[in-house]
């Protein structure tokens, strides 16, 4: 994956980025990330990656990617994770469990958050943060991925 860059974006693949803030920038990265995920989905009909550290599947689902739509928008560096997802939800490692803290994640019993390396995006960020999901069945509790977020690299 060949990355270039200028004043005003990040070029992957056939894709530029904006890095800019105004309104027109997030619906560029929205539009991006979701073509990220079509692309994911059409590789992985069943919509699941195995991962290692939590030896069971990470799901991917319609409201867990809406809401990596809008944490990756956010940021030109998340928007770029998203190429990175394959790798990320089989390499993610958790750090630790929490409760649901908002009403869209009121589904969940609770929340793993766990992050992942990714050299590749390196000086542009070094780690990348997942939450996924736990689901509220007690017997078929399954693991979705709820977010994206790039990490800013230590200074």
């Amino acid at each position: 994956m060949t990355i270039t860059e200028s004043d005003v974006n990040v070029y992957i693949e056939d894709y530029a980025i904006p890095k800019g803030m105004e309104k027109a920038d997030l619906k560029a990265r929205e539009n991006i990330v979701w073509a990220m995920l079509g692309k994911w989905l059409s590789v992985n009909p069943l919509k699941r990656k195995r991962n290692i550290d939590l030896n069971d599947f990470i799901y991917l689902r319609f409201d867990g990617m809406q809401e990596t739509v809008n944490k990756a928008a956010r940021s030109y560096k998340s928007t770029m994770a998203v190429f990175e997802l394959d790798f990320i939800l089989a390499n993610a490692t958790k750090i630790e469990t929490d409760k649901p803290k908002s009403k869209r994640q009121e589904k969940f019993a609770e929340m793993v958050i766990m992050t992942a390396e990714t050299p590749m995006f390196f000086p542009y960020f070094s780690k990348v943060k997942m939450l996924v999901g736990i689901t509220k069945q007690k017997k078929n509790a399954k693991k979705i991925q709820y977010s994206i977020s790039a990490i800013e690299p230590m200074v």
